[in-house]
């Protein structure tokens, strides 16, 4: 016979808060302990969990450092879902709103694409890389613009027709400024001469060739712009 699931030990409505030691799901440098509030909604998966909303005294005692991923990775800063064992009866007694721990970072390394992305940013190693947008873009042509080396030769590919595409050889002149040149739906985009004729297209669309130092730094871009649009 299918093991009989035992009934919530907590009901909406209810008063609870986290146990001591417990630390969020998501950011384990920080400390749950003390935070209180009521349960909004109880999960229906194997492992039975609760959806607790804040009290105001918990909201006021939120360390700044727990809203900046919150707001990044789009949660909700004032409620949160933890499992039954992690959670106690709250008597209302005042009892101590554990803080973060300290963050330690792993360091960053060059030989990881997302981290080389990371340090245009200025971000850490437990960063999400950010979406694409002005600033970003703007930041990101700021450092191709200091670190690719101009001219250089490369290849891009356009439609030629019907399920037909054409690469053609083309000489990098430079990139262009945002402010200058609408980045919105292709990114940014750089000055090339194929043959006699000069041409803007975007970054993204330019192979560079093994063996040019280039080609890491467009390599990385493309990722970035491609993944995080």
């Amino acid at each position: 016979m299918p093991k009989t699931k035992s009934p919530p030990a907590f009901s909406v409505g209810d008063a609870v808060r986290a146990k001591p030691g417990v630390t969020d799901p998501d950011f384990p440098y920080i400390s749950l302990g003390g935070w209180a509030g009521t349960i909004l909604e109880i999960g229906d998966g194997d492992l039975r969990t609760y959806l607790l909303a804040f009290n105001e005294r918990t909201l006021k005692s939120i360390p700044p450092i727990y809203h900046k991923p919150c707001e990044r990775l789009g949660f909700e800063a004032d409620q949160i879902w933890l499992s039954e064992q992690e959670l106690e009866p709250d008597n209302g007694e005042p009892v101590q709103i554990e803080q973060p721990t300290r963050i330690i970072s792993e360091p960053l390394s060059m030989a990881d694409q997302d981290d080389r992305i990371r340090m245009i940013f200025g971000l850490p190693s437990d960063d999400p890389l950010p979406e694409t947008d002005d600033e970003s873009l703007l930041a990101y042509h700021k450092y191709l613009a200091a670190n690719l080396s101009f001219p250089f030769e490369a290849k891009y590919s356009f439609d030629a027709g019907p399920l037909q595409s054409k690469t053609c050889s083309i000489t990098v002149l430079g990139i262009l400024n945002p402010d200058d040149f609408p980045c919105d739906e292709y990114g940014l985009f750089c000055q090339a001469r194929r043959g006699s004729e000069q041409i803007e297209l975007s970054l993204a669309d330019v192979e560079v060739g093994k063996g040019n130092r280039n080609r890491q730094l467009v390599e990385d871009y493309w990722y970035w712009f491609v993944n995080w649009s």
